[in-house]
């Protein structure tokens, strides 16, 4: 990691103050830094001024060089579970791949182009019993959704084509896991107000905990893990909330009869969530007299 500049000119300087020739030619006795006997206007100071910025931009060059060489032997590795993920996301709806080869001819194509065509926006990888199983989703609307059947049928034949000899892969393409919120929230009447539906509304309008809420959800990274620690932190922390308590959260995959009570945390099986009922219980705050 490259050093700072003042790093590099402090390391310069120390030693210049060491050398007995450069005693002698200034007259010093040793005891006082190069800060104490050269000022920062000084042809000295200026002189490994320079000398140490050229350094500094050397080192980040080399600091450079480093990342995109370890950037490419990432890529470069097949068989890991990040090789799959990043190929998956590389496939290119209605476009053939170079023949024998694992990538694109983008000649001709406008970054907006590339970008359309790369369906696949969000993925994870996973492996249980040498069967490599990948979760996919595309981006509708700023979130993950389901890839459409043509998609997808496109994308299997893709990894069937660039898979490594004797991996099975399957792909996992879901609608997202429905969630259910219920919420119990004492809040300060002097910041929180009730409308006739019912809603915990601000002066301006807006719904804290609702809004709070979703965005906890949203916000999850695919395929991340939903703790209810972290939405009870994140409601706890409105200043119009003084006492927030989470009564249940139960979540099912998309075509699933049962609704699972989620104790402590859970992960999606599609790998994202979608909110499809949210109560909220509302209690003014009443501090214990």
């Amino acid at each position: 990691m490259a050093r700072t500049i003042e790093e590099i000119k402090n390391g310069m300087t120390a030693d210049f103050m060491k050398m007995e020739a450069v005693k002698t030619a200034y007259g010093l006795d040793g005891s006082k830094s190069f800060a104490d006997c050269f000022s920062r206007a000084s042809l000295e100071s200026i002189f490994f001024y320079v000398f140490a910025a050229s350094v500094w931009a050397l080192e980040k060059l080399f600091d450079l060089h480093r990342a995109d060489v370890d950037a490419r032997i990432e890529q470069l590795e097949p068989h890991t579970l990040r090789w799959y993920v990043n190929k998956a996301k590389a496939y290119m709806h209605g476009r053939k791949l170079v023949t024998d080869c694992d990538y694109y001819d983008t000649a001709g194509m406008t970054e907006a182009d590339v970008a359309a065509a790369k369906v696949v926006k969000y993925a994870v990888a996973t492996e249980s019993n040498t069967v490599v199983y990948i979760k996919v989703a595309r981006e509708q609307d700023g979130n993950p959704a389901a890839l459409t059947p043509a998609q997808l049928a496109g994308l299997a034949s893709y990894m069937e084509e660039i898979k490594d000899a004797g991996v099975s892969v399957e792909l996992r393409n879901e609608p997202a896991d429905e969630m259910r919120i219920s919420l119990l929230i004492y809040y300060d009447p002097t910041l929180l107000s009730i409308d006739v539906n019912g809603a915990g509304v601000l002066a301006d309008g807006t719904e804290p905990v609702r809004e709070t809420t979703k965005r906890v959800i949203e916000n999850l990274p695919f395929n991340g893990t939903f703790r209810k620690s972290d939405l009870m932190a994140a409601l706890q922390a409105l200043a119009c909330v003084e006492v927030a308590d989470i009564k249940s959260v139960k979540v099912k995959q998309k075509d699933a009869q049962q609704w699972r009570t989620v104790e402590g945390f859970d992960r999606p099986y599609s790998g994202y969530y979608s909110i499809e009922a949210l109560t909220v219980d509302y209690q003014p705050y009443k501090a214990a007299e």
